[in-house]
């Protein structure tokens, strides 16, 4: 965490479904009555970046084109774990390499 209340009350969550091939990052909006949501399909990623920090770590999504979808203040564990199983599920593609 980087200290920050806001973030401990609302936290981000990245979801990774690879049955339907898509990455969804998502934050409770502030009125808490609803959710703000960016869903990517994998075959529009391009660029995955994982910056972490002393505690935890930052992930942004560059997806085809010039949008770029980011989350903020994830465990170091939770990212790591996620950028194994895309690179693990990216090789089980031997005809089609789902990332570039």
């Amino acid at each position: 965490m980087n200290g920050k209340i806001e973030h401990i009350i609302n936290p981000w969550v990245l979801t990774v479904n690879f049955e339907n091939e898509t990455i969804t990052v998502e934050k409770r909006n502030w009125f808490f009555f609803g959710k703000d949501k960016n869903i990517v399909s994998f075959r529009f990623i391009r660029n995955i970046q994982i910056d972490e920090h002393l505690f935890g770590g930052d992930i942004s999504i560059k997806v085809m084109g010039s949008s770029m979808i980011s989350g903020y203040y994830f465990p170091k564990r939770k990212l790591k774990k996620i950028k194994n199983l895309i690179i693990e599920y990216n090789q089980t593609k031997k005809h089609s390499i789902i990332f570039s």
